[in-house]
């Protein structure tokens, strides 16, 4: 088979190949240089557009505190400075937004400067127009919530066509439902036709936010041990995956194959990916203490570029991941 990309970057070190239908990516060294560490912009950017959410969850990593939305102008000028060499945007901050006023035009204005939109959602009052605007995206996540409006929002989607994943917290407590949809368990015991499910991917829980006191909930290292030892021979019918936090412990115990270690990485935040506030902040990830990690954008003076390049924050995260590349400089 003959893969075709239709977005390509280069410079003298490395290149990235993407296919903007399927999300394939590559990345390789080039001209003798080995696989990059670092990329000179984020292949993919996590972007808060959302100030405020209704749900108030007690684990909610983000917090409580509610602030404005992203502005639609605010959006449009971050893609115009990263555009050239971004490929993936992943809409998200507190709350669902696909509830942004401007949701279809943020995303159409993704597509309209090649880069593909993705985002996360409860799936609480998913209206049908909002379902219509999400077929501009790759693919759109539900957080199982086992709510009757998760349920109904994964159906509307696969009905669409679109791409559905599920998103599952990892945690002390869920880790018998993580194992059973593992070894071929349903995710959710509902009506829809499991098999026209793109993947569940699973999410380490991270004390953070509101949930910093929550530390009980933590997996324990016997959970992560078995979990690990599973993963990566799923008997699932769908795909499975992983963020890249909860990479960085199964890669310590399970076994993958070649493949699999060759498609999975560890965390990538301020070497491949970063995060941006709703309210203008650029960090290397959205789990950081905004007040050590994140650097006002809102003065356009300050280009994301040499933030990027140039920042000690920046540099600082990436000094601790590259002494070891599977522990978070976060300590999650």
């Amino acid at each position: 088979m003959i893969l075709k990309f239709d977005k390509t970057f280069k410079n003298d070190k490395y290149a990235i190949l993407f296919n903007t239908r399927s999300g394939l990516e590559i990345t390789t060294g080039i001209n003798g240089n080995d696989d990059p560490f670092v990329l000179e912009m984020p292949s993919l950017l996590d972007i808060g557009v959302m100030g405020t959410c209704l749900h108030k969850c007690e684990f909610c990593y983000q917090g409580h505190t509610d602030r404005p939305n992203m502005k639609l102008s605010d959006f449009k000028r971050i893609i115009d400075e990263v555009s050239y060499h971004t490929n993936q945007v992943a809409l998200g901050g507190h709350g669902d937004p696909n509830q942004h006023p401007d949701f279809a035009q943020i995303l159409e204005y993704c597509r309209k400067n090649n880069i593909v939109p993705n985002y996360t959602t409860s799936g609480i009052n998913l209206t049908d127009e909002q379902v219509e605007a999400s077929k501009m995206c790759g693919a759109v996540a539900v957080s199982d919530y086992e709510k009757a409006y998760t349920n109904t929002a994964i159906q509307k989607l696969i009905d669409a066509g679109i791409k559905t994943n599920i998103h599952q917290i990892y945690s002390w407590d869920s880790h018998i439902k993580c194992r059973g949809i593992v070894e071929g368990h349903n995710p959710i015991t509902w009506g829809f036709d499991v098999s026209k499910l793109n993947a569940v991917i699973f999410l380490l829980f991270k004390p953070h936010g509101a949930g910093k006191n929550l530390r009980h909930l933590i997996p324990n290292a016997a959970q992560l041990k078995f979990f690990s030892s599973i993963v990566f021979t799923p008997k699932a019918k769908f795909k499975i995956g992983l963020d890249s936090c909860l990479v960085n412990h199964v890669t310590r115990h399970g076994n993958p194959t070649k493949i699999q270690s060759a498609s999975v990485d560890t965390c990538e935040a301020a070497r491949m990916s970063a995060y941006i506030t709703p309210d203008m902040r650029f960090m290397p990830c959205s789990f950081a203490d905004e007040s050590k990690w994140s650097i006002p954008i809102k003065d356009d003076s300050k280009d994301l570029h040499t933030i990027w390049d140039h920042s000690d924050k920046f540099n600082s995260f990436r000094s601790k991941l590259s002494i070891k590349k599977d522990c978070c400089p976060l300590g999650l």
